[in-house]
């Protein structure tokens, strides 16, 4: 394959990328930061409440799990690419950043996958939203983490 076809499957895969991070970190900043507290100063009765947050959950839980497929799969298109799989020459520092980059979004997947749905088997209703907000908040510096690596990642 050409430099300048390759060149134009980086971009690509970059922005594939990008996109997928903005969908995944913006739906979790959103519910938490504006939605939840939205819904629960608007005067809705507790079962209206519960039956509109279970809906949205399970909307965004099908529009992050496909932010990751694409954020997985573009991020390895890019480390091929990069030189950071497949035995490439990515210098020590750049393939050490990667290290780190890839434990941090191996924690947010496993949270996504693992501890949301976990969240449901905690019977009382005050201790399971204090974990769903620590968990959030969680994600969001894991997501911030995540970003400061690709941004290194990007010089």
């Amino acid at each position: 394959m050409s430099a300048a076809s390759l060149a134009w499957i980086h971009r690509l895969a970059l922005l594939v990328h990008i996109a997928g991070v903005v969908v995944w970190m913006g739906a979790v900043a959103y519910y938490r930061l504006i939605l939840q507290p939205a819904i629960k100063t608007a005067g809705l009765e507790r079962t209206a409440r519960y039956a509109l947050l279970v809906a949205i959950k399970a909307r965004l839980r099908r529009v992050v799990g496909l932010s990751i497929v694409a954020i997985v799969a573009s991020g390895l298109v890019n480390a091929r690419l990069r030189g950071l799989l497949g035995g490439g020459t990515a210098d020590d520092f750049t393939r050490r950043v990667f290290f780190w980059k890839m434990i941090v979004v191996g924690l947010l997947v496993l949270i996504f996958l693992f501890a949301l749905p976990a969240l449901r088997r905690v019977r009382t209703g005050a201790v399971r939203g204090r974990l769903f907000n620590l968990i959030h908040v969680l994600v969001l510096v894991l997501g911030a983490a995540a970003t400061a690596g690709g941004i290194l990642l990007a010089r």
